[in-house]
């Protein structure tokens, strides 16, 4: 995207929201709470009610952090200011209320399955509000997480998908050790679940999990990722940016492997994990064209 047409878009995006603003007597951003089935937590997320003629997009968080992540805020401000009704939760990973990211030395006893019935239960909350076109958005774990979602409680109002720096947990290149993995399903043979430190990603030896914990992650390796991709049922598209540093552990070649998958793959170039500094706008314009199935080059986007 050029300087002069990112000022364009940056005026217009200003214009709306600001009309937007002055109008919020008629759709207002707010804290919603909402009880997750089959548990006493309580989880939290930020809802803007926009346009019921336009899909509501549900967007999820990357690892450890929660929706007011720059990169998630800056998607759903995007949508917000072209009237898209948004769903911003933070996943509690078993913390009543999580308000704050998560260290890796804290006890993890939260599990991808829970995760992933949180995004079944918010999904489930926006139907109830009269939503039947839901467009689901992850960044980063947070594209694995819907993955396993639509792999396992797919609804019939999610339309379509978009993953951005979508990669995977479980791979000896990312720093996954198997003698750990044999040491945690020891563990549960003995019906032990007391916590252990793990490298887990960034978290290198300083994961403290429980047995059941990190090994419910470790399902989500690379040709588990692909795999799911190719099967999905709902048109996918996937938002990679070049300059992600991840590409020195996984390896370019992690895109072919992507786009053979079927999934409409758009590289930004330039741009890292988190689509920092000018790449935010690319990102915005492209989940925006997305969301109004507006048709678009996939490829590079400049």
């Amino acid at each position: 995207m050029n300087s002069e047409k990112k000022v364009n878009l940056i005026l217009i995006r200003l214009f709306n929201i600001t009309l937007l603003l002055l109008l919020s007597f008629q759709s207002h951003a707010e804290t919603v709470s909402h009880k997750i089935p089959h548990s006493n937590i309580i989880a939290e997320a930020n809802y803007f009610d926009g346009d019921p003629k336009k899909p509501a997009v549900l967007i999820i968080h990357g690892f450890l952090t929660t929706n007011k992540f720059h990169t998630v805020v800056a998607m759903s401000k995007a949508l917000e200011s072209e009237g898209y009704t948004t769903l911003a939760p933070t996943l509690t990973l078993g913390i009543n209320r999580r308000k704050s990211s998560i260290k890796c030395n804290s006890i993890h006893t939260h599990t991808l399955e829970s995760d992933v019935e949180e995004i079944e239960s918010w999904v489930n909350w926006l139907v109830s509000k009269g939503h039947k076109n839901i467009v689901l958005i992850g960044h980063s774990s947070g594209s694995q997480e819907l993955i396993e979602y639509l792999n396992t409680k797919p609804s019939k109002y999610i339309s379509k998908t978009i993953f951005t720096s979508l990669f995977y947990f479980n791979g000896k290149e990312l720093g996954t050790l198997e003698h750990e993995i044999v040491y945690a399903k020891g563990l549960i043979q003995k019906n032990q679940n007391q916590p252990h430190k793990y490298n887990f990603l960034f978290c290198r030896n300083n994961y403290s999990a429980t047995p059941q914990s990190f090994l419910s992650y470790m399902k989500l390796d690379r040709q588990y990722i692909l795999d799911s991709l190719k099967n999905l049922k709902i048109p996918s598209y996937t938002i990679m940016g070049s300059a992600d540093k991840r590409y020195q552990s996984v390896g370019l070649n992690w895109l072919d492997e992507l786009k053979a998958t079927g999934t409409h793959l758009i590289e930004v170039k330039g741009a890292n994990h988190f689509f920092s500094s000018e790449h935010e706008f690319d990102l915005q314009d492209l989940i925006v064209q997305i969301s109004q199935n507006n048709s678009i080059n996939t490829g590079d986007a400049p």
